[in-house]
C-alpha cells in the first residue's frame, strides 16, 4: 500500500492493517504527488512475477488476484486487464456512473494495438509482468494523471505484447459522487485524449458519428473529432436554430430522445429512476460530455492536436 502523501487518516488506516497482517501487507510512503510515482515505487519493491495495480477508491472482489494472474497462458500476454463496475447503485451519482463511468466490456478479448479509442484499461484493474514493466520503464512519471494507464498500454503493444481483457476478474469502483468531482474527472479524462493523439499518434483522423466510425491513416494529421457527445448533439441543433428558425422545433424532440435513452439504459442496468431522477440523470450525461469536450479543448492546445 503506496501513501502518495495523503492528508486524512489513510496513514493509521494502513499501518494499523500491516500490522495485523504483516505477511500480507506492507506501507511505503511515496511524497512525490502522482499515482505514476507512487504505482512505480510500489512496484520496484514489489518481489512478485506480475504486477496488479488497483486504486484507493476500489474494492477488490475476493479472486482477483487469482482470476488476473490465471488469464496469462501465453508468453505474448504483457498484460492482463479485468472488469471494473460500481460499487453502490443507491444515489443517483452512483446510478449515473455505473451506466456511463469506466464501462466494461460485454466479453473476453486480447488487444495488440492502441487506436485511441481501443486496447487502452484504467490502472483500477490491470495487471502486467513485472520483467515487461520494468523493461517499458514503468509509469511515466511526467503524467501526472490521466491518460498514465492508458500510455503504459500503448507502450505495451509497442514492446511487442498483447493485453488480455477478462471479464472475471472484478473490482467494484467507489465513483465521484458530486457534480464539482464529476467535472473534475471528466475534464481530466479529455484532457488525457488529446494527450494520447500527440504522444502515440503520427498521423491519424478519427470521426465518430451516432452509429458510425471512421479511421483514416491517409494523411499526416493529429485530429479526433467526436461528434457522438450528447453536449455536441444539442450544440448542433441550437446553431442549426441560429441558422433556419424552424430548427428550434428538433430541441424538445432531442430532450425526448434522451428521457426515452435514459429509460431504456436504466432498464439495461437493472436500476430504477422516477419521472424527475431521468431529468436529472440527462442533466448529469450533458454536464459529463460538456467537461469531457472542454478537457479535450484544453488538451489540444496544450499539445498542439485536434481533438474535439
Amino acid at each position: 500500500m503506496v501513501d502518495n502523501n495523503s492528508t486524512d487518516n489513510s496513514r493509521e488506516i494502513a499501518k494499523n492493517f500491516v500490522a495485523n497482517h504483516p505477511f500480507h501487507a506492507r506501507y511505503l510512503f511515496a511524497d512525490q504527488q502522482g499515482p505514476s510515482y507512487a504505482r512505480n515505487y510500489g512496484a520496484e519493491v514489489a518481489h512478485g512475477k506480475i504486477l496488479a495495480f488497483i486504486d484507493s477508491d476500489c474494492i477488490a472482489d475476493s479472486r482477483l488476484h487469482e482470476d488476473l494472474a490465471g488469464a496469462f497462458g501465453e508468453s505474448k500476454i504483457g498484460a492482463v486487464a479485468g472488469r471494473i463496475t460500481g460499487f453502490r447503485k443507491e444515489s443517483l451519482w452512483d446510478k449515473f456512473h455505473f451506466m456511463f463511468t469506466l464501462k466494461s466490456l460485454p466479453e473476453e478479448q486480447t488487444f495488440s494495438k492502441f487506436t485511441l479509442i481501443r486496447g487502452g484499461f484504467p490502472a483500477a484493474n490491470l495487471a502486467v509482468r513485472k520483467d515487461l514493466f520494468e523493461r517499458i520503464g514503468g509509469f511515466n512519471e511526467s503524467l501526472k494523471i490521466y491518460s498514465e494507464d492508458y500510455d503504459l498500454c500503448a507502450r505495451i503493444y509497442e514492446a511487442g505484447f498483447s493485453i488480455k481483457y477478462v471479464t472475471n476478474a472484478i473490482v467494484y469502483h467507489k465513483h465521484r459522487n458530486n457534480l464539482k468531482e464529476t467535472w473534475k474527472q471528466s475534464f481530466g479524462f479529455g484532457k488525457g485524449h488529446a494527450i494520447l493523439l500527440k504522444k502515440h499518434v503520427d498521423h491519424m483522423i478519427i470521426i465518430n458519428l451516432p452509429k458510425y466510425q471512421c479511421i483514416c491513416q491517409k494523411w499526416p494529421l493529429r485530429l479526433w473529432l467526436d461528434l457522438s457527445g450528447a453536449d455536441k448533439k444539442l450544440l448542433g441543433l441550437i446553431f442549426l436554430s441560429f441558422a433556419w428558425s424552424p430548427f428550434t422545433a428538433l430541441i424538445p424532440v432531442y430532450f425526448g430522445f434522451l428521457f426515452n435513452y435514459m429509460g431504456n439504459r436504466l432498464r439495461q442496468n437493472h436500476l430504477n429512476a422516477d419521472f424527475w431522477e431521468k431529468w436529472h440523470l440527462i442533466f448529469m450525461l450533458l454536464l459529463k460530455s460538456s467537461a469531457i469536450t472542454c478537457g479535450r479543448l484544453s488538451g489540444s492546445l496544450r499539445n498542439r492536436v485536434l481533438c474535439f
